[in-house]
């Protein structure tokens, strides 16, 4: 059950920075070496310096990026840069953004939620994490004592009773509003008012919750609540402390704004890389449809497209080849001997079909492994991808449509987990809107 509640979120003083787009940016983990270089100069209030501070030269155990961080965190609380709500509220977050030429609005809230163990309770991942990132975000939490930015998550609302409530409440002027440099127009409202958060509360409280992105950041969130719980000598079944708690976007699953994107995969290191043994191996599972090698990706994407129930990934093969196919499943009943265990459900899924199938089992490049691997490369644009694999760089790429949200769910639920980057959600949530101290 989703256990919210309200919070005195810290927000960027309006009286202190004229223009909020200058010190907001989107999560950590998409932000690359030259951008974070680019926030680091576009303001010197970005949230940047919080949540991706840079190593310095002579960096130690007492002045490092972690403690550079909770430095300026301390700063622009203490000179009311970051200014802390006078009573407790939850924020309606809105995107309004521009997809394939359609517009859409997603809209949710960002509150408190109590943290549930994800063996037990009705918080569901539905990606594996790593290690090292964990470390970083544990040394910063620890540093900051805070939530920087939210985890986002999704809920099952198909009464549409919350989104309803959410449609009322934000119907005024928001107290944020502006576009950033993706041209997705980000808008904030601050509800105070007991009435609305109670029924929001009783409207969430049997809900299950699934996360979208920010699994590290999850999985940080009960780490130290478990340290802090341990260091005071508190067990679980004692009243409720801060840290018990992680700030949250929550969004209907069934908002028309709630998009996936497609993240397709390039592959190389294959070691028999002879076109007709590989289409020779995959036709004992997929029909194959040669597009040619003058097919135009759009058509390519087109016809990729068609057909929802099948299960369908193109494919773009180098070397001598040069040529796209059309893959089509012939049988989920075929995949029963190959995707078992904790893989059995890949079988429902594309991005399961092609790491544990065509990956694994035609290519042999192992990618169930869930460790970056040099074999596999995650990308967005499907022009890029030709590109790479003409280059040589890659020798084959690999298409696919997105990933479904009922599929997330259902996977999720079977407390299994899915292939890496099997989902991209879109837009991404902007980091700085709100943050919380664990007080």
């Amino acid at each position: 059950m989703a256990e919210i509640l309200p919070f005195k979120g810290l927000r960027y003083n309006p009286e202190k920075i004229k223009d909020i787009s200058k010190v907001i940016t989107p999560p950590y983990d998409v932000i690359s070496e030259k951008e974070r270089d680019d926030y680091y100069q576009l303001h010197p209030e970005n949230i940047i310096r919080l949540i991706l501070s840079k190593d310095l030269p002579g960096d130690d155990q007492s002045n490092n990026k972690y403690t550079r961080s909770a430095e300026f965190f301390d700063t622009w609380r203490k000179e009311e840069i970051l200014k802390e709500e006078a009573e407790p509220a939850i924020y309606i977050y809105a995107q309004e953004f521009t997809l394939s030429g359609k517009k859409y609005v997603r809209r949710g809230f960002i509150s408190l939620v109590k943290l549930e163990d994800f063996q037990t309770g009705q918080i569901y991942p539905h990606e594996h994490t790593l290690a090292k990132p964990k470390e970083d975000r544990m040394n910063l939490m620890k540093a900051c004592n805070s939530n920087l930015s939210q985890v986002f998550t999704f809920f099952e609302d198909e009464d549409s009773k919350v989104s309803n409530l959410l449609h009322k409440v934000s119907g005024g002027d928001p107290d944020i509003d502006f576009t950033d440099i993706y041209g997705v127009k980000n808008l904030l409202w601050v509800v105070k008012d007991k009435a609305v958060i109670e029924e929001l509360t009783l409207q969430m409280k049997d809900r299950a919750l699934f996360i979208a992105d920010g699994h590290h950041r999850y999985e940080t969130a009960l780490f130290y609540r478990d340290q802090i719980r341990n260091n005071e000598g508190t067990s679980k079944s004692s009243d409720n402390i801060p840290s018990d708690y992680v700030m949250l976007m929550c969004v209907s699953m069934e908002d028309p704004g709630l998009q996936i994107l497609p993240t397709h995969r390039l592959a190389r290191n294959i070691k028999d890389l002879d076109p007709e043994k590989i289409k020779e191996s995959l036709n004992e599972i997929f029909e194959i449809s040669d597009m040619g090698n003058d097919c135009s990706t759009e058509i390519l994407m087109q016809e990729l497209g068609k057909d929802a129930q099948k299960h369908k990934i193109a494919m773009y093969m180098g070397g001598s080849d040069k040529k796209f196919y059309i893959l089509t499943l012939r049988d989920e009943n075929l995949l029963d001997q190959i995707l078992t265990g904790e893989y059995s459900e890949w079988k429902y899924i594309d991005t399961g079909i092609l790491h544990g199938v065509i990956f694994d089992r035609v290519l042999g490049i192992q990618a169930k492994n869930i460790s970056k691997s040099e074999s596999v490369k995650y990308i967005q644009g499907v022009e890029d991808s030709v590109t790479k694999v003409n280059g040589g760089e890659y020798q084959i790429a690999f298409f696919l449509n997105p990933t479904k949200i009922g599929q997330i769910r259902d996977i999720a639920t079977k407390r299994h987990k899915m292939p890496p980057k099997a989902t991209y959600f879109y837009p991404k949530l902007m980091t700085g809107m709100v943050i919380r101290h664990i007080t």
